[in-house]
């Protein structure tokens, strides 16, 4: 009997520190892998190139997300008659400073432009970002601003991957936002982890121990676990799926274009199709952009940009009949 009992108690003291050692490896991987969404980051901020860089005439802006985060931005008129009123948010790492050459051909084309910089970023308050669950609220925001103004204008929003995200998430919220431009959106930001971890683990031009980070990155239930330790560090729960777009853009009735850049890893074109297929309205559209990869669909083909974007604009903001 007391052989038993000492098998028992070793067994079970085994099972208790494998135990143990999961729950010590998730927690750290988790916070690992969470921690570049939160507290300062000096990526994130730094603006020194303005408006005037491009010709605009600007004013810089104070306003308010949703939830009350200090938000800055610029606000560009229209040259001429306006046509409408244009939110533009920036991806992640960057300022609403990057956003200006997307103005630059906005303003031109008779869009007021509101360009601001999501929270955490730029000059605007918070230390966390979130895949574009919280930066939703930001574009909410911006929204309620320009209603302030007194504009009555239609308003549109043009987002650039995270940015993107918020975007959908916010017109899926929203009864004043008339056209969502979402370029580089991802159905989750699982999906982009995954993406990433995958690219970077089989990439021999890395070094040995970074593709051997991002293989431990792949082991299952890591994204669970950043959700878990994220929640624990700013009690805003983002899901086991890291924030995903598609059931708030089953709810979306208003016209979207999608942009996706054809060689775009991050996110790949075939998941921006899996958003174009769960939008219910009958006006929605995907332009791939020949060549380009994340973040550089507007620099690898401007003038194709352009075009797309304001036939798209025009069409379904300033002359939604």
């Amino acid at each position: 009997m007391s052989y038993c009992v000492a098998g028992f108690r070793k067994q079970w003291r085994s099972v208790a520190a494998f135990t143990g050692f999961l729950v010590l490896f998730y927690a750290i991987a988790g916070y690992l892998f969470s921690a570049s969404y939160i507290g300062e980051n000096r990526r994130w901020r730094g603006i020194n190139r303005g408006p005037e860089a491009f010709g605009l005439r600007s004013e810089t802006v104070s306003l308010r997300s949703q939830d009350g985060v200090a938000l800055r931005g610029w606000w560009l008129p229209a040259e001429g008659t306006s046509r409408a009123c244009m939110v533009i948010a920036h991806g992640v790492d960057h300022t609403r400073q990057v956003m200006l050459p997307r103005a630059s051909f906005l303003v031109r084309g008779g869009y007021d432009v509101l360009a601001i910089d999501l929270r955490g970023h730029g000059e605007s308050a918070a230390q966390y970002a979130s895949p574009g669950y919280l930066e939703a609220r930001d574009i909410l925001g911006a929204v309620h601003y320009i209603r302030g103004r007194r504009i009555t204008q239609p308003i549109g929003v043009l987002g650039v991957s995270y940015g993107a995200v918020a975007s959908l998430l916010a017109a899926s919220q929203s009864n004043d936002i008339a056209a969502v431009v979402a370029d580089g959106a991802y159905p989750s930001g699982k999906d982009v982890f995954e993406n990433i971890n995958h690219y970077f683990a089989h990439d021999h031009r890395s070094p040995l121990w970074m593709r051997s980070v991002f293989e431990i990155a792949s082991f299952p239930g890591i994204t669970r676990a950043i959700a878990l330790v994220y929640y624990a560090r700013t009690r805003v729960w983002l899901g086991r799926d890291l924030v995903s777009v598609l059931p708030a853009v089953s709810k979306i009735r208003i016209p979207v274009l999608l942009i996706s850049g054809e060689r775009d890893w991050i996110v790949p074109t075939e998941q921006t199709r899996r958003i174009l297929a769960a939008l219910p309205t009958e006006k929605k559209a995907l332009i791939v952009i020949p060549g380009a990869v994340h973040d550089t669909t507007y620099s690898s083909a401007a003038g194709l940009y352009e075009k797309a974007v304001l036939t798209f604009l025009n069409q379904s903001v300033a002359n939604p009949n």
